[in-house]
């Protein structure tokens, strides 16, 4: 489905001559980070995701649900999907792919944001009905599982905020450091490589503050974001809050707030 979408939907070679600037390139890796760190569940060597799996349930709304509103746009295959639950969603997928298609290389420099701006609208409408839809396959996760899932979905209202890339030139120059296993009961991740140990910390930090807090630091963090000037600064920002080195830190953010 993500290879169809990458393809399919860039008819005047807007996003690259091999696609290389679609956004859907960072579903992809998302995906096949959670296959190979067994998150998908699948055993033995068996590619089928697990019916059971938290991560595997949310990704459906992050790829089957805008495959189906490609479908409308004849875009890809048609095929019988359940969407039951997402229609709230689909507006947003809609409007992504209006805007997607109606790239223009010949008006000139094509300014992309609006369009990462678009589909993580939808990517954050899917997300939030997924969450709430699937708070029992959540509840078996072990606990630093459970809060490391909780991060991530924070973390995707940080970089929705912020229209953070996901093309593949893009991540290409930023190779992901996420943990390469589920996470367990008491896990102290001695086992992991010292940058995914840092990065399952630092998320499972986030997936951990109280839920009066997360609220307004979200908003705080939109307020940073609101100009594209803050935007451009987003990995520097990014750094300074989540990194470990505690000189300077906040001090991007500070300028900006």
């Amino acid at each position: 489905m993500y290879r169809l979408l990458v393809e399919r939907t860039n008819p005047r070679r807007v996003l690259g001559d091999r696609h290389q600037l679609s956004p859907f390139w960072g579903y992809d890796a998302q995906l096949s980070w959670q296959h190979a760190s067994g998150r998908l569940g699948a055993k033995g060597g068996n590619d089928r995701i697990d019916p059971g799996s938290w991560w595997g349930a949310v990704n459906y709304a992050l790829s089957v649900v805008p495959y189906a509103v490609a479908m409308e746009h004849d875009l890809v295959p048609h095929a019988t999907l359940d969407l039951r639950g997402y229609t709230a969603a689909l507006p947003h997928w809609h409007g992504a792919f209006h805007r997607m298609m109606a790239l223009d290389v010949e008006s000139g420099t094509v300014d992309l944001e609006p369009l990462r701006f678009a589909i993580w609208r939808a990517h954050l409408a899917s997300i939030t009905l997924a969450t709430a839809r699937h708070t029992r396959e959540l509840a078996r996760l072990a606990p630093p599982e459970q809060a490391f899932a909780r991060g991530w979905i924070r973390m995707v209202d940080l970089f929705g905020a912020a229209a953070l890339r996901t093309d593949l030139e893009y991540l290409e120059a930023r190779p992901a450091s996420l943990p390469s296993r589920l996470l367990r009961a008491h896990d102290d991740f001695v086992d992991l490589p010292r940058h995914e140990r840092s990065t399952a910390k630092r998320v499972i930090l986030l997936g951990e503050r109280p839920a009066w807090r997360w609220p307004v630091e979200l908003a705080l963090w939109k307020r940073i974001m609101r100009t594209r000037g803050a935007r451009d600064q987003l990995e520097t920002v990014m750094i300074e809050l989540f990194g470990k080195e505690p000189r300077g830190k906040l001090r991007a953010a500070r300028r900006l707030i």
